[in-house]
C-alpha cells in the first residue's frame, strides 16, 4: 500500500483525511494521540493536521494492531525507542521469543494435520499419534 500523500497546508493532512486513508474513526486517532503514539504537527481551523512522519507512526501502530501482536503500551515503547533507554529492545526481544514459540506450536499443529490427512480416511480418534498430541497438549 502506498503511503498517504500530503494534501493540506504545508504538505499536511487533516485528521478526517488521515482517518479515511487509514480506515479509522477520527476518535481512534485522537485516542492514539492521548496515548502519546501520534501527535498532530499543527492545528488549523480547529482541526488536527499530520505530517508524513506522523502518518508513518500511525502506519506502524496500525500494522502491529492489525497483526494483533502488540499492545499499545509496547508499540509506544518501540516508537519512543532511544539508545539511552533501550526498553524498546526488551519489548522486541520478548515478542521475537513469543513469535518463535508460536511458530513452533503452529509447525507442530501443521505436521499433526498433515499426518491426519495422509494416514486417515475417517476420524483420527484412536490413532496413537493423534492421542499423544491431544494428551500432550494438556501438559504443555
Amino acid at each position: 500500500k502506498d503511503a498517504p500523500e500530503p494534501g493540506g497546508p504545508d504538505g499536511l493532512v487533516p485528521i478526517n483525511e488521515v482517518a479515511r486513508r487509514f480506515g479509522l474513526p477520527a476518535s481512534t486517532i485522537r485516542y492514539y494521540e492521548e496515548r502519546g503514539l501520534v501527535h498532530p504537527v499543527s492545528r488549523h481551523s480547529g482541526r488536527r493536521w499530520y505530517g508524513q512522519a506522523e502518518l508513518r507512526r500511525l502506519a506502524v501502530v496500525r500494522y502491529w494492531q492489525r497483526a494483533g501482536l502488540m499492545s499499545l503500551d509496547d508499540i509506544a515503547l518501540i516508537l519512543a525507542g532511544s539508545d539511552e533507554v533501550p526498553q524498546w529492545r526488551v519489548v522486541v526481544d520478548r515478542h521475537v521469543r513469543a513469535l518463535e514459540a508460536q511458530i513452533a506450536e503452529l509447525q507442530t499443529a501443521k505436521e499433526f494435520l498433515e499426518h491426519v490427512a495422509s494416514h486417515h480416511t475417517s476420524s483420527p480418534d484412536g490413532c496413537p499419534h493423534y492421542e499423544a498430541e491431544i494428551w500432550g497438549s494438556l501438559s504443555g
